[in-house]
């Protein structure tokens, strides 16, 4: 059975190009930006709020809100699982399109129904006891997150969906900027 780092990386390869200059913000431990690295020949800046970083990539601590980069620093800009641990994720995602020239990345839960969100919230909460990372402030489904997205306003194309495990619903969204 793959990891969830493996399942992530072969659900993500197909959209990272080799050569790309790519910051992965709220990388956690890395591994998936060192895989795509090692399958794709993408480049990667690592970027978190805490260090617990496994890969042999280096990690740049930031404060949450401002990436410390210019404009258009980067080809393109990666957030696997970080929105719904922020209690306003709008920020983000502004700074993540400011500075990338080509969009954004996202994968997030495609959670449904009213059980599934409360759960899911409350499973990817303990995250926070184990490293520090923040609690699991929202859950949306794919279309609540397209809404988010355009809202910014940002185009949002839905570019794949995939599970890891039986209970995790997953997609992959491209964001770009409008205008």
């Amino acid at each position: 059975m793959p990891t969830r780092e493996e399942t992530i990386v072969k659900n993500l390869k197909p959209f990272v190009q080799p050569k790309q200059h790519i910051v992965e913000i709220g990388a956690g431990n890395g591994i998936v930006a060192q895989m795509l690295h090692d399958a794709t020949g993408a480049d990667f800046t690592l970027l978190d709020v805490v260090d617990y970083n496994a890969s042999k990539l280096p990690m740049q601590l930031y404060d949450g809100r401002s990436l410390p980069f210019p404009d258009n620093s980067f080809d393109l800009a990666m957030l696997v699982f970080v929105l719904h641990h922020n209690p306003d994720p709008r920020p983000v995602m502004w700074e993540a399109m400011r500075v990338a020239r080509s969009g954004v990345l996202v994968v997030e839960n495609d959670t449904r129904g009213l059980l599934k969100k409360p759960l899911t919230r409350l499973i990817d909460s303990t995250e926070y006891l184990h490293r520090g990372v923040p609690r699991c402030y929202m859950t949306k489904s794919s279309d609540e997150w397209r809404a988010f997205f355009e809202a910014l306003p940002a185009r949002a194309t839905e570019l794949h969906r995939f599970d890891i495990g039986w209970y995790w619903k997953n997609v992959i969204m491209r964001v770009e900027k409008q205008g």
